[in-house]
């Protein structure tokens, strides 16, 4: 999965044309006017994970729980667009946000960690995703996509920052901000969605280390031929 989200980024990053690059760098998020989404954030200051899934990280057994909000929308279908987590092995999902949320709106899902049901507090629905789970979004124009490219046929439409030690930035004290585009054939600004959780953290893709390394050998083996 890490080896498919790795190369789709370096697809969008060299392209020519109109496609923008991956804004892999959280401070590299803009809104469609160009501007700086978290305007307080540093470049290299916020990354991608590469990840698809996350894993809630309050696991105390009193009051395990995760906060997300609804960080920033910059899509012209925000009025269908739907958010919400989802089970990797059952497919079990719980939605999160809806159509025509405002944002800065926050939810609390709460976790049951003997059962593995999530609950939403707000709305009061639950789901059986367990404490480890991806995120989708639904367009409502016929369309759903999820975190982990492999269900979308390759087509990667999130990405997941760590934000651990957030403070002053806009992000409520995020541990994570997932930002999703809404369309497969969209313009890849990554802002059609944009949201923060607090107490979870990403969970590494297999073989990140050695992708990074095959990378940077790479590099180097360039870098040696021009010399």
């Amino acid at each position: 999965m890490f080896a498919k989200k790795l190369l789709a980024g370096s697809v969008f990053m060299f392209a020519a044309g109109s496609v923008a690059a991956m804004p892999t760098d959280l401070a590299d998020l803009e809104s469609d006017d160009g501007d700086q989404v978290f305007a307080d954030v540093s470049e290299g200051q916020y990354s991608d994970t590469y990840a698809s899934y996350v894993t809630l990280t309050d696991t105390d057994g009193d009051l395990d729980d995760s906060n997300v909000t609804l960080l920033a929308e910059y899509a012209n279908l925000a009025s269908g667009n739907s958010f919400g987590i989802y089970d990797q092995n059952t497919g079990e999902e719980l939605s999160l946000f809806t159509g025509g949320t405002d944002v800065n709106t926050g939810v609390t899902i709460s976790f049951d960690l003997a059962t593995g049901e999530a609950t939403n507090l707000t709305t009061e629905e639950s789901a059986e995703v367990g404490s480890t789970f991806g995120f989708y979004i639904d367009n409502g124009d016929g369309n759903k996509y999820y975190s982990d490219p492999e269900m979308n046929d390759g087509f990667d439409p999130a990405l997941i920052y760590d934000t651990v030690g957030t403070s002053g930035e806009g992000l409520f004290g995020s541990n994570l901000v997932v930002a999703f585009e809404d369309q497969e054939a969209g313009d890849r600004d990554y802002n059609d969605l944009v949201v923060g959780l607090t107490d979870v953290e990403a969970v590494p893709e297999p073989g990140t280390l050695a992708l990074f390394g095959m990378g940077l050998l790479g590099m180097g083996a360039a870098a040696r031929r021009k010399s």
